[in-house]
C-alpha cells in the first residue's frame, strides 16, 4: 500500500532485465529504485531474467548484470543465483507455466487462435496503410465458423494466441501519473502466445508478477503503452492490478535517450573508467528524485533512509557527466588516504611498503576526479633515483640565486629533525621559509631548490608529502646526491 505521504510498505518490487547486453545505466537506475523501495519498505526485491530471446541471450550478459548491480551495491532476496520460494526466476525456465494461462483465457472466451500467417498480415496491413486507414488487427480469426477452425485444425495450420481486448476503458494506475486512462478501442488484440508455442512478452510478464506476487512495478516510462495491456491481462486473470511507477527514461544532453553515440553507458564502462560506485548510485539517485532539500551527497545507506516514491518526479532525467564527475570527486574526498589506496594498489609499485604508498596516493589525490586519473598523476618522482637529473632539471637547479647557500641550508635544516610525520614535515617547510626571509631571500630560493634537488621536476605534489615519503634524513641525503652532481659537472 502507498500512503498519502507517497511512502511504501512491506513492497515485493522486481528489476527485470533481459541479458541481451551489458547493464546500462537507465536499467541500473531503474534496479535502484526498486531496491530502494524494497529496502526502505521492508520488502523484498526479486531479481527475474528476462531470456526468452534465445538469439540476443548470453550468459556473459547474465554475469555482467549480476556483477554490476553487485558492484553498485545492489543485492537480491530473490534471484536465479540466490533462489527463492516463488522460482524460476530465468523466463526460460518458466516456459511450462504460461501456456496454462493461455488455454485458461481460451476457455473462457478471452482469448481466441490466429491462424494469420505473417505473409497475410503484412499484405492487409499494406492494403490498410494504402487506404490511408490506422492498422490493427481485424480480428479475422475472431470471426471465423466452427467449420473453417476445423478445416484449419486439420491442415495442421499454426496458430498464435490473441488477447481479445473488451470494449470500455482501461485504468493504469500509477504512482506519478495518477490514473491513466485509455480507450480500449486503441488497442488492437495482441498476441499472448506465439505460434512456436512460445509466451509472448505480455503473458509472460503478467504472469510471472502474479505467481511471485510482485505489489509493485517500477520502470521505465517507455513501458507505459504496456502497462495498459497487463492490466487487461491481470484482471482477465482474476488477479489484482500491481501500483506502477513508470519514471522518466534517461537522457543524452541532447535530450534524446541516452545511448552510445553520447559515450559510455554500461555500468562496468563507468567501473573501468574509474568512477567510485557510491558516486554512480549517488547521481543516479537524483536523476528524477529529489529529497525536498539542497542536500545531493548522499552513501547508500543514506539514500535508504531518505528516498520516498513522493519526491521522484515524471520530468525528464538529463545525464550529466560534469554533474557524475563533481560527485565522484566528492565521495573521492571522503575516502581515507588508505582506502583509496586500496582502489588504486595495483596501478602502483608495491615494492614501497605500505606507509609510503599512502603517503604517495596522498601527495596526488586532489589532482583525482576519477581512480583512473592515478595514472596521470606525478607518482614517478618517487621512483627517481637520487642525484639522478635530468639534463633540463640540472639547468633549471643552476638558474636558482644563492643556490650553494640555499642547498646547505636545505641539508642542515633536514639532518636535524629525525622524526618524520605530517606535523614535523609541516614544521620544516615553515622554517625553511623563516630561514630564507632571514636571509632577506624569497621562499622560491629555497623551496625551488627543494622541489627539484629532491624530485627532479619543477611541479609536483607538496613539499610536505616529499618530506613524508623519504623522511627528513632521506631528503638531506637527496639533496647532497644532487650537490654531488652538480660539482661533478663542475669538474
Amino acid at each position: 500500500m502507498i500512503n498519502r505521504g507517497g511512502d511504501i510498505q512491506n513492497a515485493r518490487v522486481r528489476f527485470a532485465p533481459s541479458p541481451t547486453g551489458r547493464l546500462h545505466l537507465g536499467s541500473a537506475r531503474t534496479a535502484l529504485f526498486n531496491w530502494l523501495v524494497a529496502r526502505g519498505s521492508g520488502g523484498a526485491i526479486i531479481l527475474r531474467l528476462e531470456d526468452t530471446d534465445k538469439e540476443r541471450s548470453s550468459e556473459e550478459f547474465e554475469r555482467d548484470i549480476m556483477e554490476s548491480l553487485r558492484w553498485i551495491g545492489l543485492d537480491w532476496d530473490e534471484g536465479p543465483d540466490v533462489g527463492g520460494g516463488y522460482g524460476p526466476y530465468r523466463q526460460s525456465e518458466r516456459m511450462g507455466i504460461y501456456p496454462e494461462y493461455a488455454a485458461r483465457l481460451l476457455e473462457e472466451g478471452r482469448a481466441y487462435r490466429c491462424y494469420c500467417t505473417p505473409e497475410e498480415l503484412k499484405e492487409r496491413k499494406n492494403a490498410a496503410v494504402g487506404e490511408g486507414r490506422a492498422w490493427r488487427y481485424d480480428r479475422k480469426c475472431l470471426g471465423l465458423t466452427e467449420e473453417e477452425r476445423a478445416l484449419l485444425e486439420a491442415q495442421g495450420r499454426p496458430y498464435a494466441v490473441r488477447f481479445r481486448v473488451p470494449e470500455g476503458e482501461v485504468t493504469v494506475n500509477d504512482v506519478l501519473r495518477g490514473e491513466v486512462k485509455v480507450d480500449a478501442s486503441e488497442i488492437d488484440d495482441f498476441i499472448i502466445m506465439r505460434s512456436d508455442g512460445r509466451a509472448s512478452f505480455h503473458l509472460a510478464v503478467v504472469v510471472d508478477d502474479i505467481t511471485m506476487e510482485v505489489t509493485h512495478v517500477i520502470r521505465g516510462d517507455d513501458h507505459l503503452t504496456n502497462a495498459v495491456r497487463h492490466v487487461l491481462l491481470f484482471t482477465a486473470l482474476g488477479a489484482e492490478p500491481p501500483m506502477f511507477l513508470h519514471h522518466s527514461l534517461l537522457m543524452g544532453i541532447d535530450g534524446t535517450k541516452l545511448s552510445k553515440r553520447h559515450g559510455a553507458t554500461s555500468v562496468s564502462d563507468y567501473r573501468d573508467m574509474g568512477y567510485l560506485p557510491q558516486a554512480l548510485v549517488n547521481y543516479l539517485a537524483l536523476l528524477s528524485w529529489s529529497p525536498g532539500n539542497d542536500r545531493e551527497i548522499f552513501t547508500p545507506g543514506e539514500l535508504v533512509e531518505e528516498f520516498s516514491v513522493g519526491g521522484v518526479s515524471a520530468g525528464k532525467a538529463i545525464f550529466d557527466l560534469d554533474k557524475l564527475n563533481w560527485l565522484n570527486r566528492q565521495h573521492m574526498k571522503a575516502l581515507s588516504d588508505s582506502e583509496l589506496t586500496d582502489l588504486v594498489i595495483d596501478h602502483l609499485d608495491q615494492s614501497f611498503p605500505r606507509q609510503k604508498l599512502e603517503i604517495a596516493v596522498a601527495s596526488v589525490r586532489n589532482g583525482m576526479e576519477t581512480l583512473a586519473d592515478i595514472e596521470k598523476q606525478p607518482l614517478d618522482i618517487y621512483v627517481q633515483p637520487a642525484g639522478k637529473l635530468s639534463e633540463k632539471s640540472l639547468k633549471e637547479l643552476e638558474k636558482s640565486p644563492d643556490l650553494k647557500e640555499a642547498l646547505g641550508l636545505l641539508v642542515s635544516t633536514f639532518r636535524k629533525y629525525p622524526s618524520n610525520d605530517m606535523a614535523t614535515a609541516e614544521g620544516i617547510v615553515v622554517e625553511l621559509r623563516q630561514e630564507a626571509k632571514e636571509r632577506g631571500w624569497k621562499a622560491k630560493t629555497v623551496l625551488w631548490p627543494f622541489r627539484l634537488a629532491v624530485t627532479g621536476q619543477t611541479v609536483g605534489p607538496d613539499l610536505t608529502y616529499l618530506i613524508m615519503f623519504w623522511g627528513p634524513g632521506g631528503c638531506a641525503d637527496r639533496v647532497e646526491a644532487t650537490m654531488r652532481t652538480l660539482e661533478e659537472r663542475d669538474e
